[in-house]
């Protein structure tokens, strides 16, 4: 039972953070822009469908530069990494604890170990899903140059005063 928890876990990790720490650039957007860029240049002789296709990529390329631009300048927010380090050690604890015990009691309380067995699913689910909320933050949203450049008169004002 333990072996089948692990598993479920990692796969779900694997899901979740495997996207978050690769650093490269991915997607269905990229992957959409190769494919026009190759469409593009098998179009020969037909100007209009060639216009129209220019300007779709124009759009998808600043689309890009605008997702990556905002990936290259977020800064990780440690409020809730702390979080997710508390709520997956917690989690992971209570349903480590619930599971040793089932196992103990599997032989003498069959249904007690059951109970056991569906409250620790309940809060291993409860902790996954914790965490997926939380991975959705793990980023401070990126401020507008404007919103910088006050910051960082206040924190220069904070200096002198």
């Amino acid at each position: 039972m333990i072996q089948l928890w692990s598993a479920i876990a990692v796969a779900l990790l694997t899901v979740v953070i495997g996207p978050l720490l690769s650093g490269e650039v991915s997607g269905r957007m990229f992957k959409r822009i190769t494919a026009h860029a190759e469409l593009r240049e098998n179009l020969t002789g037909n100007e209009a469908a060639l216009q129209e296709l220019d300007a779709l990529l124009v759009t998808e390329l600043a689309t890009l530069r605008s997702r990556e631009q905002h990936r290259l300048t977020r800064k990780l927010n440690g409020g809730t990494v702390a979080a997710l380090i508390l709520v997956a050690g917690v989690g992971g604890g209570v349903v480590y604890g619930l599971v040793a015990i089932a196992v103990a009691l599997t032989n003498s309380l069959l249904a007690v170990a059951i109970v056991l067995y569906v409250v620790a699913a309940a809060v291993g689910l409860l902790t996954v899903c914790l965490a997926a909320v939380g991975v959705g933050t793990l980023y401070e949203p990126s401020k507008s140059p404007e919103e910088r450049a006050a910051a960082r008169a206040e924190r220069a004002a904070r200096r002198k005063g």
